[in-house]
């Protein structure tokens, strides 16, 4: 065999052997999200106070500290002003994690009274405008202790994978209902475990957990 062709064979050996690390990789991240997401699915779970338990954190008890701890993530905490006739409509105190472990976001909606929304409103900063009339304001550092001490309400799920129908059905079981919105918006209903479920050609699904 000539120099030319020992160099020709070598080349080839090696594309294989990336191709086969490379086809390795895929597998392991594609294996690595689902079991991640079936994960999610195991640790959804009601206890016998009818407190849901979801990714480490239980709705009515955890404090927003506690579930940083839990998300190994800080959050990114905001006021939140919804207009009249908005499904939301109100102040919400708002904590956003943009990537938690396996890259999903997670959005905790905490529990606060309308005085202390309001006293909380009078320092935060001046209102971002969203096209969709949602505002958002910064919340003064003085209150961020207090607030690392509120208890999480509800749990809002965005994964890093795309989801299907199959996919839920696989995880949470079959939906009580199922209800067609606009813009092919299809929302899930699992009310055993607090589950509400939005999936969109157009958009990420999202995983709304709170208290049965």
């Amino acid at each position: 065999m000539s120099q030319t062709e020992r160099k020709t064979v070598r080349y080839l050996g090696l594309k294989l052997f990336a191709a086969a690390l490379l086809a390795t990789a895929l597998l392991f991240a594609w294996s690595s999200s689902n079991h991640k997401y079936s994960d999610q699915g195991r640790e959804t779970w009601i206890d016998e106070t009818g407190q849901l338990h979801v990714l480490g954190i239980t709705l009515g008890r955890t404090t927003l500290r506690d579930a940083e701890i839990s998300l190994k993530s800080r959050s990114d905490i905001a006021l939140y002003i919804y207009p009249e006739g908005h499904a939301e409509a109100g102040l919400r105190l708002e904590a956003f994690f943009p990537s938690i472990a396996d890259h999903s976001k997670v959005i905790l909606e905490l529990v606060a009274d309308d005085p202390t929304l309001r006293q909380i409103e009078t320092r935060a900063t001046l209102p971002h405008l969203y096209p969709n009339a949602v505002a958002r304001m910064n919340v003064h550092p003085e209150d961020l202790p207090r607030i690392q001490q509120m208890i999480v309400k509800n749990l809002t799920l965005i994964p890093s994978i795309d989801i299907s129908p199959e996919m839920l059905h696989n995880r949470f079981g079959a939906a009580s209902t199922i209800m067609q919105g606009e813009e092919d918006v299809t929302y899930y209903f699992f009310p055993e475990i607090g589950l509400k479920a939005t999936l969109n050609n157009e958009d990420a699904t999202r995983l709304q957990f709170s208290n049965p």
